[in-house]
């Protein structure tokens, strides 16, 4: 399964501490594997899901053979920013 990571995102990854880049990267890497474990459906939105790392929350959309990610965000922050990117 092929990842993207989108323009919002990977600004939003830069941000953050290089410890909790290190994090989030590696389990962007691991998401595309089959078994990922901690994932969870958001309600109200059709193929996105989250992951939690640590403080921060990762958000992704998954299409028939891609894997998007669509917004890293701390955990406080980061369902008011979905709702306003997605609506």
């Amino acid at each position: 399964m092929k990842t993207t990571i989108l323009p919002r995102a990977e600004k939003e990854l830069r941000k953050l501490p290089k410890f909790d880049q290190i994090a989030v990267a590696q389990k962007i890497r691991s998401l595309s594997a089959p078994s990922v474990t901690g994932e969870e459906k958001l309600a109200g939105y059709s193929h996105i899901y989250r992951v939690r790392v640590g403080n921060y929350r990762i958000v992704y959309k998954i299409t028939s053979d891609v894997l998007s990610i669509v917004l890293i965000r701390h955990r406080r922050d980061v369902y008011r920013m979905l709702k306003e990117l997605l609506g």
